[in-house]
């Protein structure tokens, strides 16, 4: 399905396959891309704030930085201005997936509770899906 065009120009021979494919079908190799760079924000980010076992600070931080990219830049801005689906499903479900997790919230959610950091694992609950949660209507409720 693919065919070779060959161009020519003053400087050299051009090759360039030109796909017969559908945008859609492409959009998974966006999502890809923007995943491992939400994946590797995520890292450094994680890098840069101290760790600490009474507290897991770097997810929640991780995760409230989602909220925003996710709800407020992704599905208020770009939506709002007619961005492409393309760059919507990569920024959203790919850049904001790769960065965030929740499987992550839960992991310190039982640490905490396997050490006995009963105040902190409750503070900690309230904050990421309480917290999350408003934080998410608040910013879902600007509008552009």
């Amino acid at each position: 399905k693919f065919r070779l065009a060959i161009c020519y120009s003053t400087y050299n021979f051009r090759f360039f396959f030109i796909n017969q494919m559908k945008k859609e079908q492409i959009y998974p190799l966006g999502i890809f891309l923007a995943a491992m760079l939400g994946g590797l924000v995520r890292y450094q980010i994680s890098k840069w704030l101290p760790a600490s076992p009474d507290f897991p600070w770097g997810t929640l931080i991780v995760n409230y930085l989602g909220i925003f990219c996710l709800v407020y830049l992704v599905k208020g801005y770009l939506v709002s201005k007619g961005t492409s689906k393309g760059v919507i499903l990569a920024l959203g479900t790919g850049f904001c997936g790769g960065l965030t997790t929740f499987s992550s919230l839960l992991l310190d959610a039982v640490k905490l509770l396997d050490t006995g950091q009963y105040l902190s694992l409750v503070t900690y609950l309230i904050l990421s899906i309480g917290g999350g949660l408003l934080f998410a209507y608040c910013l879902g409720r600007k509008k552009w």
